[in-house]
C-alpha cells in the first residue's frame, strides 16, 4: 500500500497535527468522560481501537486505572514505542472474558465497524453490570454512507448510533455535541494539504456518548 492509500490515522500528517490521540480534541473528551463517570484507581478499563496506546497511558497515568487497549493494525502497535497494555485484536472479537470492565472507551472507532451492533453486544459483554461505555465519533447530517476507509465515509446520523447503543442494552446517561473540535482538526489539517482527505467538511458533527451496561451477564 502506497502512503497516500494509507488510512489517515497511519500517516504522519494526522499525528503532527492530532498529537498521540490521532483525534478531535485530544484527552478532552476523554477526561471529561472519565470524570464524569467518576473512574478510581484500580479500576479495569478497555480501550478499543488503541492507535498508538496514548488513551491507555492517560488513563493509566492520571486517574490510577488498570487500563488495556486493543488494536488490529499492526502498523500502529509497531508505533506505540512498547506502549504496556497494547494486545492485536478486532473490536467485535475482544479476547477478554466477560463482565471483565468497570468502562470501555471507543474514541472514533466504532464508526469503522462493518457490523456496529455485533462490536456493541461484545462491549456488553466485556462490560461489568453497571459498567460504562464512553463513544465518541464522528456523526453524519445525512444516511449512512456504509463505504470508504475513514471515519469521515463511515460516519452515521447520530440518532442511529443512539439507537443501536440502546438497542444493545445499555442506557445513555450523557449525550454531547462536540462538534467544534472536530471543526478545529479541520482547519489545522487542510494548513497540511490535508483536508480533502479528512473529509470533516462534508456536513459532519463529533459527539461524546457516555451510556452504562443494564441488567445481569
Amino acid at each position: 500500500m502506497s502512503l497516500a492509500q494509507r488510512p489517515l490515522w497511519e500517516r504522519e500528517e494526522l499525528r503532527a497535527v492530532a498529537g498521540e490521540t490521532l483525534r478531535p480534541g485530544g484527552f478532552t473528551l476523554t477526561d471529561r468522560a472519565a470524570e464524569r463517570i467518576g473512574l478510581v484507581p484500580g479500576q479495569r478499563v478497555l480501550d478499543v481501537g488503541a492507535g498508538l496506546g496514548a488513551t491507555v497511558a492517560r488513563l493509566r497515568s492520571r486517574y490510577g486505572v488498570r487500563a488495556w487497549g486493543v488494536e488490529p493494525s499492526a502498523d500502529q502497535l509497531s508505533r506505540a514505542d512498547g506502549q504496556p497494555g497494547l494486545v492485536r485484536g478486532c473490536g467485535d472479537r475482544l479476547p477478554f472474558r466477560s463482565g471483565t470492565f468497570d468502562a470501555l472507551f471507543c474514541e472514533c472507532v466504532l464508526s469503522l465497524f462493518d457490523d456496529r451492533p455485533r462490536g456493541l453486544a461484545e462491549f456488553y459483554r466485556v462490560l461489568k453490570p453497571g459498567g460504562f461505555l464512553v463513544l465518541s465519533d464522528l456523526c453524519a447530517s445525512g444516511p449512512l454512507a456504509g463505504s470508504g476507509a475513514s471515519c469521515a465515509d463511515r460516519a452515521a446520523p447520530l440518532d442511529e448510533t443512539a439507537r443501536l447503543v440502546r438497542d444493545g442494552g445499555f442506557t445513555i446517561d450523557v449525550l454531547e455535541d462536540h462538534s467544534a473540535h472536530l471543526r478545529d482538526l479541520a482547519a489545522r489539517l487542510a494548513w497540511t494539504g490535508e483536508g480533502a482527505s479528512c473529509g470533516c467538511g462534508r456536513g459532519l458533527g463529533y459527539f461524546l456518548m457516555i451510556a452504562q451496561k443494564q441488567g445481569a451477564d
